[in-house]
């Protein structure tokens, strides 16, 4: 047993890590091949590449596996695996060079037209060489990181030139990964999802929320349900209310085009921020199993009220942030960016309070918010406790004042801390506010990776829990595109009364903490 450096007195094993083959080792998945639609595309060099190769030095993608990438630029093998290279190389500088060479030779493209014939036949017969080549058995995961309003056609497609069969989820496997946006309101997600499943059963289809992929995420649920002494707290008995944020530095970057069409509400609300909410306040799960999961978070969906869109109860604000600092460097306003239209409308920033009607949560708010160029970017989930009604050392005017908050930190560090009081040293019964924490990073650095990289391997096992369900997804558009209908249907001159200036570098617009102070309470920050 070793001291933590610079805590004296509290232990931990040398080394906390499981055996290999116990129950929590990772996963093994078997042979599989990878196609990726849009594969030349951002998303592809960003996340997916780098996802692929986190699992792939840790060991857990499979030995016999290949990645296919399919798009319109022209491209040939040579030239993908050095992009692929290029991806590893910025993501993991120190990596192996030899390793990063042994990964891209696993990597092969085909060039061509979305409705073109040909050019899936042309895959098919790639396909044909490279599963041979490798022994990936026929397994197939077809990863569609397109604009959505692709999704069909590309299933259609895979379908009538025999490269996709519905119902073909094992022995061997073909599934679908679609990502982020799954339609742009209620009614287009409905039909996406029937136009999907027209093709492929629900089994099939992963549809992805990388959100879901994140260490500190995943674990909400094990702390929720493997520490009692939480559990048993967690109710409107015990908590006042429940804030998530998502805040970015960043501002649009080279999304100005998809940003203008979609906003921030639209891009993040139905998506990242309710599935977070869903996690935090679903009913226990009978057995820790897909299903269950997926049910109990369907339930406390369904169970939000709509949302108030007017009034003095109207529970959304919007913003959109003007020039300012970051990081003490200039920041451009979002109608100066390239792009963007100079008297654009477009909210780059949210903050919505949402109510929860069961027996669980009932008068309990849920405060979340998303924004472009704040301060800093942080993600995070506080837990804000009732402060308790007797109180001896309240009393005596000498503390606690603020009450306790149980904070999940999902970016940039992920781990997780409680704030509590404790009494101050000398004879005055004075009390001073502390917390513990907990980062992953000190703990878990070795086995630190991608969210994305856990979500290929979930699907390369077919496990379906981090991923949304057709009826999860369509209780989720159903709750947030009245808003967004509403939005729409204001004239522009209007607009302007309900958009709210924000100065690059701050933490939103003012109206945002008049919004929650209404309510007697206050953003939390860090």
């Amino acid at each position: 047993m070793n001291a933590l450096p610079g805590e004296a007195g509290i232990t931990m094993p040398k080394n906390i890590f499981v055996e290999p083959g116990s129950f929590c080792a990772p996963a093994q998945a078997g042979p599989c091949a990878i196609v990726i639609f849009g594969a030349s595309g951002d998303l592809t060099q960003r996340k997916l590449i780098p996802s692929l190769y986190s699992i792939f030095q840790e060991k857990n993608l499979p030995p016999r596996f290949f990645i296919l990438g399919f798009a319109r630029t022209s491209m040939n093998d040579r030239q993908f695996q050095e992009k692929v290279k290029e991806s590893v190389r910025n993501n993991f500088p120190n990596s192996d060079p030899l390793r990063i060479a042994d990964f891209a030779g696993h990597c092969f493209y085909v060039s061509g037209e979305y409705d073109s014939d040909p050019a899936y036949q042309e895959m098919k017969a790639r396909l044909a060489g490279l599963e041979k080549k490798f022994a990936t058995a026929g397994n197939i995961i077809f990863n569609l990181a397109t604009p959505h309003d692709l999704y069909g056609p590309i299933v259609e497609k895979l379908a009538v030139n025999g490269l996709l069969e519905k119902g073909r989820n094992a022995g061997p496997f073909q599934r679908v990964m679609v990502e982020k946006p799954f339609g742009r309101d209620l009614q287009s997600a409905q039909r996406l999802n029937r136009d999907l499943l027209a093709r492929l059963d629900d089994s099939q289809i992963f549809r992805v929320d990388h959100y879901l992929g994140k260490d500190t995420v995943q674990n909400i649920l094990f702390f929720r349900f493997a520490n009692s002494i939480f559990e048993r707290i967690w109710n409107r008995e015990a908590i006042d209310h429940i804030q998530i944020t998502v805040a970015e530095e960043l501002g649009v970057e080279h999304r100005a085009g998809y940003f203008e069409q979609t906003g921030l509400l639209r891009d993040m609300l139905q998506n990242h921020l309710l599935q977070l909410l869903a996690l935090v306040a679903m009913e226990p799960p009978r057995n820790f199993d897909a299903k269950d999961i997926r049910d109990n978070k369907v339930s406390v969906l369904e169970a939000i009220r709509p949302i108030e869109l007017s009034g003095p109860d109207a529970a959304v604000v919007r913003g959109q942030y003007t020039a300012g600092l970051i990081n003490n460097q200039p920041a451009p306003a979002y109608r100066t960016e390239d792009g963007v239209a100079e008297n654009s409308s477009t909210e780059t920033f949210f903050a919505v309070r949402l109510m929860i009607e069961n027996a669980r949560w009932h008068g309990v708010p849920f405060y979340l918010r998303a924004g472009k160029r704040l301060g800093t970017r942080m993600g995070l989930i506080a837990v804000v406790f009732r402060k308790t009604a007797a109180c001896p050392l309240c009393k005596l005017g000498k503390g606690p004042h603020g009450p306790n908050v149980l904070t999940f930190k999902l970016q940039p560090e992920e781990g997780i801390s409680l704030g509590f009081q404790a009494k101050t040293p000398g004879s005055n019964w004075c009390a001073s506010p502390l917390r513990m924490d907990f980062n992953y990073r000190d703990f878990f650095a070795e086995k630190k990776s991608f969210g994305y990289g856990t979500i290929f391997l979930d699907c390369m096992l077919g496990d379906q829990t981090r991923f949304w369900r057709k009826d999860g997804l369509e209780a989720a558009w159903a709750l947030v595109t009245p808003a967004l209908a509403q939005w729409d249907s204001i004239p522009f001159q209007e607009k302007k009364k309900y958009l709210h200036f924000y100065a690059a570098g701050s933490w939103g617009p003012p109206a945002s903490a008049d919004f929650i102070k209404k309510d007697k309470k206050e953003w939390i920050n860090e």
